[in-house]
């Protein structure tokens, strides 16, 4: 498992002004222990972190006070997105792997997700979360001159959304440029453009915690 822990999360600011990212605490203990916790609890035991932004925190944080058996640092020496520093691992994993970001937490089945890829063939696997997105106005519908045909009060809409973990063949690694920024969604324009096959595995919303954001920090609290 790949964990994405480089970004200098804009989002938690002011907190990561002074913690890296991953290390901002949920229920009194880092994401990063929630999520590391949930692969070892499932069976997997080699770990690498990719770190960039207050890289020197990040190690220390594992020295001091988690034991670092199976987990493995790759440094960016500059930001690479959020997926660029992949590229370091080129040739050097022979079959598919889960790459994720460090601001969620998924409760799912590991072993079911992984199957799915091998069984469908897939060079890339998004795993989706259904989720609702309520407009708190009423949307107009006009007409050409400007005339209401109707007013929608506040609607609802759903739509699968990118929960930010994957499942990854090792050949699809040769797209992704080396020592250059690049992001997950170039990725995956990348891989539809040569005809890679990328699937889509969905959740359930309630087995997604983003907290990589305020508005979902304290929702994230709650559900752990």
């Amino acid at each position: 498992a790949i964990i994405m822990a480089g970004g200098v999360g804009t989002r938690l600011r002011p907190f990561t002004k002074v913690l890296p990212k991953p290390l901002v605490p949920v229920n009194n203990r880092p994401i990063i222990d929630h999520i590391i916790d949930r692969f070892r609890d499932q069976g997997l035991r080699k770990i690498i972190l990719t770190i960039n932004d207050k890289a020197e925190i990040m190690k220390a944080y594992f020295n001091e006070t988690k034991s670092k058996n199976g987990i493995k640092f790759l440094e960016e020496k500059k930001p690479l997105g959020t997926c660029g520093g992949l590229s370091f691992l080129r040739g050097k994993i022979n079959k598919s792997f889960f790459v994720t970001n460090c601001d969620i937490i998924l409760n799912l089945d590991f072993y079911d997700l992984y199957s799915f890829h091998v069984k469908n063939n897939n060079d890339i696997t998004l795993v989706a979360s259904t989720k609702d997105f309520i407009i708190p106005y009423g949307i107009c519908e006009i007409d050409s001159q400007g005339q209401l045909q109707s007013m929608n009060e506040k609607p609802k809409y759903n739509h699968l959304v990118n929960t930010g973990l994957y499942v990854i063949n090792p050949r699809i690694l040769s797209i992704i440029p080396k020592n250059k920024k690049y992001d997950f969604n170039e990725l995956l324009e990348d891989a539809k453009r040569r005809k890679n096959k990328v699937g889509v595995y969905p959740v359930d919303e309630k087995s997604w915690i983003d907290v990589g954001q305020w508005s979902e920090y304290k929702k994230a609290i709650e559900k752990l």
